[in-house]
C-alpha cells in the first residue's frame, strides 16, 4: 500500500491516500469550527446579502451579534462560536436582562443569536445549536400613542410658514401624517419619487427595500409644490427636504425639529416624533372607516400583525369604508398664520 507522509494539526505522519483525504477533510472542518465569532459573524451578514435582505436588515443583525460577543468577553467565556454552549448562551442573556436592556432589546439580540446559529449549523460550521431551548422575554404590551386632533392642530400650527425652514417643517408633518411613512423613507423621498400631477408618492425603498405607492391629499400637494418652489434646484442633491446649507436632511435633523414644535406647542403626555404620526396616520384611517387591508399596504407591512393591533385599539364598523380618505383633509380647517 502507498503510503505518503503529510503534515496533520502539526505532526508528520505517514498515511495512504484514502486516509489523506480523510484528514485534510477533518483538518479543513476543524478549522473551520475554529472560526473566531467575527469571521462566523461575517459569513451570516454576507449569506444575507446574498438572499437580498435589505442593508438596514443586515446591519440589525450585526450590530445585536457586537452586543453578544462583548458580553462572552467581557465574562471571559470562549468567543469561537463552536464552543459556545448552552448554559453559555443563558448566562449571557441573564447579563443582558440584569444589566438595565429593556425586555423588547434583549429579544432582538435573542432573535439575532438563533438566527445565527441556525445559519451556522446548517453550514456545518458548528455541531450543536446552543439557543434552541432559548425562548424570547415575555413583554407587557407596547402602549402605541398617538396625536389627538387637539394636538395636531397644535403642533400644525407651531411652524411659520412664512420662513423657508418653517414651511419645510409644515409640509413634513403634512407628509408624515398624510402617508404614514417611516422616517427613514422621509430622509430618503427624491425628486422623482414625487408624483404630484397624480397626487402621489412612490417609496423605492421601503423597509426591507420594498416598493411600494402612497398617496396625498390635496392639501398636501399644495403645500409641497409651494415648498418645493422655495427650495428652488440645487445642483447634485437630488433630495426632497434639504437644509439651510442645501444638504439633504438627515433623520436626527427631523426628529430634533419635531421636538422642538411639539415643546413649542407645549404637548404633554405623548412623544412628538415621526412614528407617533404613523400611528396617528393608523389610528385616524381605522377609525374613519379604513379597511385593514389597504392599511397594510400603505404603511408597507409585510404581515397583518401590526394592523390587527390597530384594529383592536382603534376600530368600529370596518364594513363601512371610505371611498377617499386623507387624515388631513379631516382635520378642522386649513392652518394659517
Amino acid at each position: 500500500m502507498f503510503l505518503e507522509k503529510v503534515l496533520f494539526g502539526g505532526v508528520r505522519v505517514s498515511v495512504s491516500k484514502k486516509t489523506r483525504r480523510t484528514l485534510v477533510v477533518k483538518d479543513l472542518m476543524q478549522n473551520q469550527k475554529n472560526l473566531s465569532w467575527e469571521e462566523a459573524a461575517e459569513k451570516f451578514i454576507d449569506s444575507m446579502k446574498i438572499k437580498g435582505l435589505a442593508y438596514h436588515t443586515r446591519r440589525w443583525h450585526s450590530e445585536n451579534l457586537k452586543a453578544v460577543v462583548k458580553v462572552l468577553r467581557l465574562k471571559e467565556y470562549p468567543t469561537e462560536p463552536a464552543f459556545v454552549t448552552e448554559a453559555i448562551v443563558k448566562d449571557v442573556v441573564l447579563t443582558l436582562v440584569n444589566g438595565g436592556l429593556s425586555p423588547t432589546t434583549v429579544n432582538h439580540r435573542v432573535r439575532s443569536l438563533k438566527q445565527f446559529y441556525q445559519f451556522l449549523v446548517s453550514e456545518s460550521l458548528v455541531d450543536k445549536d446552543p439557543t434552541v431551548k432559548l425562548e424570547r422575554k415575555k413583554t407587557k404590551g407596547t402602549v402605541i400613542q398617538a396625536f389627538t386632533e387637539e394636538q395636531l392642530n397644535a403642533l400644525l400650527a407651531a411652524p411659520n410658514k412664512n420662513r423657508f425652514v418653517g414651511l419645510r417643517d409644515y409640509t413634513i408633518m403634512l407628509l408624515l401624517l398624510d402617508t404614514g411613512e417611516r422616517l427613514s423613507e422621509l430622509v430618503n423621498n427624491k425628486l422623482t419619487d414625487l408624483k404630484l400631477a397624480d397626487n402621489e408618492l412612490v417609496i423605492l425603498h421601503g423597509k426591507g427595500d420594498k416598493y411600494r405607492r402612497v398617496f396625498v391629499s390635496p392639501r398636501t400637494r399644495d403645500t409641497l409644490k409651494k415648498y418645493l418652489r422655495a427650495r428652488g434646484d440645487i445642483s447634485g442633491n437630488p433630495y426632497v427636504f434639504v437644509n439651510y446649507e442645501n444638504s439633504p436632511m438627515c433623520g436626527r435633523n427631523v426628529q430634533q425639529r419635531l421636538t422642538y414644535y411639539g415643546k413649542k406647542a407645549r404637548l404633554e403626555g405623548v412623544r412628538v416624533s415621526p412614528h407617533t404620526f404613523r400611528h396617528t396616520f393608523a389610528k385616524m384611517y381605522i377609525t374613519r372607516g379604513g379597511d385593514p387591508f389597504s392599511l397594510q399596504a400603505l404603511l408597507g407591512h409585510t404581515t397583518l400583525d401590526m394592523v390587527k393591533h390597530y384594529v383592536h385599539l382603534w376600530g368600529s364598523d370596518l364594513q363601512k369604508m371610505h371611498r377617499k380618505f386623507s387624515p388631513v383633509d379631516n382635520l378642522n380647517r386649513p392652518f394659517e398664520r
